[in-house]
């Protein structure tokens, strides 16, 4: 029983490590794109607008890698 409840601390400890990554990149490269384009600065915010959506995409190619590796990990500690 120790090991399931060891490894789901790890899973809640990874699963906020996310949330926290998440709402940085969220912060650094969407809130100011955004800002930028509600006052008026669709022309400049665009090229801030794409490097923005790749981060995106690379966050989110992260948090599917980290699931993966959860649910991996999970699998593995239930054998």
């Amino acid at each position: 029983m120790k090991k399931q409840k060891g490894i789901s601390k790890v899973v809640l400890f990874l699963l906020i490590a996310i949330l926290i990554i998440a709402a940085i990149y969220w912060a650094r490269y969407f809130a100011k794109p955004m800002a930028t384009v509600m006052m008026g600065g669709a022309e400049q915010a665009r090229p801030a607008i794409e490097k923005a959506k790749q981060a995106s995409d690379a966050v989110n190619r992260n948090n599917q890698a980290t699931e993966d590796a959860v649910r991996k990990s999970i699998d593995d500690a239930a054998k």
